[in-house]
């Protein structure tokens, strides 16, 4: 096969449905239709498990439960320790092995389950069909949907797999569990990096604007609590009175894809989601909807996620490209600002101070997605030197966080390339492209 290239002598080349335990369960699809509907869903029980567990590789999540009866009634779509379960629909073709501690419960119609003979280690199938290109290339080119790419049964059945002899599988399993997790190890290092960065990011913002640039200033108590002294010819009032305007958009229709120059776009709300503005981050508006967008994108203001989790409400990015194609939606604020620098306010609200108000006013909604009040955010107390003083400390910010930000890119980076070698590895030793058996002179 052409697009497979050569493999090892001594291995084998055998489609799926040549690997299967019996026809019986070898290869399952989760039920459909009226076998297990929304009305059959409980709070406790026998778990559901679905593509999400499968993508995120923790079967330990959701919160799907169907009754003792249903499950005996659904037997066949059990899922048990080894199971090798496959995404079918979306995010189709992506593998997962079910650990030895699963909760008891049923896949949905969403997952196909396999089961193989003794002659096959369900973790090397499920790294084959995971990490090897020519089984993604079968998956793309079998598996493609007018609408939505999708995988059936039969289309499982006929991928080919090159199988090396047991013993030579456990070899493999045995060098790639030592070799990734030396990988690993190193990712974890750069994610504890990025991590550590982060937080002196966060520390050098929050010290600028809540105590300024100079150590040696007298201080004076702002009457905060979470906010502690401030300089003493500070003012502490509340944002309200440099506010010049707050405003929103319009909820539209829109598509997936984001505008390009000659098109009308809405913003995302994670547009902000990092704390910094990303105008890349919007949908494309329909024809039909062109009417309706209102609040143009206008540079030197602040962005703000009125409405979002626990962690990313009052998100905001402070705006220096506008293109003039884009537009807001209702959940995100425009504000613009007077007898202060958008900068200074921007820096202030990637400022531990500023999530300790977001903390304490949105404590009160719900736990998984809050509300900010405009009300609310005019009465955060925010600490003012004069203008000049804000321009050399938004200045001084601007180099330093310029700075931790190339490093943390830097980490990123090498994150990339770490996962992009740990792939590869593992490509190369499931389609046998290195030799990994024991070396006997």
């Amino acid at each position: 096969m052409e697009w497979l290239g050569e493999v090892p002598e001594h291995w084998e080349v055998k489609r799926v449905r040549h690997i299967l335990r019996h026809s019986y369960d070898g290869l399952k699809i989760g039920p459909f239709g009226s076998q297990l509907t929304s009305q059959m869903l409980q709070e406790t029980g026998y778990k559901v498990y679905g593509q999400e567990n499968v993508i995120a590789n923790d079967f330990s999540r959701g919160e799907r439960f169907i009754s003792e009866e249903k499950f005996q009634e659904l037997a066949v779509y059990e899922t048990r320790p080894g199971d090798i379960l496959i995404t079918m629909m979306g995010t189709s073709g992506r593998c997962g092995i079910t650990p030895e501690n699963i909760e008891a419960g049923i896949m949905d119609s969403h997952l196909l389950r396999i089961r193989v003979t003794a002659g096959v280690r369900p973790k090397f199938l499920q790294l084959l069909i995971d990490e090897s290109a020519y089984v993604a290339q079968q998956i793309r080119v079998l598996g493609k949907g007018s609408i939505m790419h999708g995988l059936n049964s039969i289309i499982i059945k006929e991928l080919v797999l090159t199988v090396p002899p047991v013993i030579e599988q456990d070899y493999l399993l045995s060098f790639l569990d030592l070799e990734t997790a030396k990988i690993d190890a190193l990712i974890a290092e750069q994610q504890r990096l990025i991590d550590l960065l982060k937080e002196k990011r966060q520390a050098v913002i929050s010290n600028a604007v809540t105590k300024g640039l100079n150590p040696n200033a007298p201080m004076k108590d702002s009457g905060i609590k979470w906010l502690g002294e401030v300089p003493e010819h500070w003012e502490v009032k509340p944002i309200k009175y440099v506010i010049d305007k707050i405003e929103s958009g319009t909820s539209v229709n829109s598509t997936d894809e984001p505008t390009d120059d000659y098109e009308v776009g809405v913003l995302k709300t994670s547009c902000v989601y990092s704390g910094v503005f990303n105008p890349l981050e919007n949908k494309t508006v329909v024809e039909q909807e062109m009417g309706r967008v209102s609040c143009p994108l206008r540079v030197d203001t602040l962005i703000v996620s009125r409405m979002n989790t626990p962690e990313l409400v009052g998100a905001a990015g402070l705006v220096t490209d506008a293109p003039n194609n884009l537009y807001l939606p209702d959940r995100l604020w425009q504000i613009s600002f007077s007898n202060a620098q958008s900068a200074f306010v921007y820096y202030w609200t990637q400022s531990t101070v500023y999530r300790a108000f977001i903390k304490i006013t949105c404590s009160g909604t719900s736990s998984s997605m809050q509300n900010l009040g405009q009300d609310q955010f005019r009465s955060f107390m925010l600490p003012m030197p004069n203008l000049e003083e804000q321009t050399i400390i938004s200045t001084f910010l601007n180099c330093e966080t310029a700075k931790l930000d190339t490093l943390t890119a830097e980490a990123r980076s090498a994150i990339e390339l770490l996962k992009e070698r740990r792939t590869a590895l593992i490509s190369a030793a499931v389609t046998g492209k290195i030799d990994v058996r024991p070396f006997h002179p």
